[in-house]
């Protein structure tokens, strides 16, 4: 079989050590060893890996945005629209056979399968509908359509990769097609 042209969409500054780019990493080791062709978008924030056919995209860095945190805000809206517009970019110079979307990069995923059919993979790292009302209570009345849009995210993927059992339990009544639950890395020596 062919190697695979795969588009790896990070929302978050990378390489980073911390929980998330570290898996991302391990990740991207793998798809490494198997000889796949990667690309990586993601934020200019991190330093950079060297692994075999995996080449980072840094989307531009904005001056006065700097010291992105985990969890929602507005510093990640902003070079989440510069990730959505570099990967369309990329999708247009080049065919890609799968997106391997993290987190909210999942809609950028979900857009393009409607648009371009490329499948894509969800790795989840927590639920983006109860995250974001955890984070701002005021727009709880809004749980019902985040939940609605985190349903289509996760019903149209091919695999989603949720953290933990209990995130894929909460998942199963999305129906999703497959899940495989990869644990996160303990940060304890």
């Amino acid at each position: 079989m062919a190697n695979l042209n795969i588009l790896f969409l990070v929302p978050h500054p990378f390489y980073q050590e911390r929980g998330s780019p570290i898996a991302d990493k391990m990740v991207l080791r793998v798809l490494s060893e198997r000889q796949e062709n990667v690309d990586v978008v993601t934020y200019p924030e991190g330093v950079d890996i060297n692994y075999k056919n995996i080449k980072l995209q840094r989307v531009t860095h904005i001056p006065f945005i700097t010291g992105v945190r985990p969890g929602f805000s507005w510093k990640k809206i902003v070079y989440d629209i510069l990730i959505f517009i570099k990967t369309t970019q990329l999708i247009f110079k080049k065919k890609y056979h799968l997106i391997h979307a993290v987190e909210e990069t999942v809609f950028i995923a979900l857009f393009f399968k409607a648009i371009c059919n490329i499948p894509y993979v969800y790795d989840m790292d927590s639920s983006l509908a109860q995250q974001i009302i955890e984070k701002y209570a005021c727009l709880l009345p809004f749980k019902a359509i985040f939940q609605c849009f985190e349903r289509i995210a996760v019903k149209n993927a091919e695999v989603v990769i949720p953290v933990c059992p209990a995130l894929a339990d909460d998942i199963a009544r999305y129906r999703p097609k497959k899940v495989m639950v990869l644990p996160d890395v303990s940060l304890l020596t």
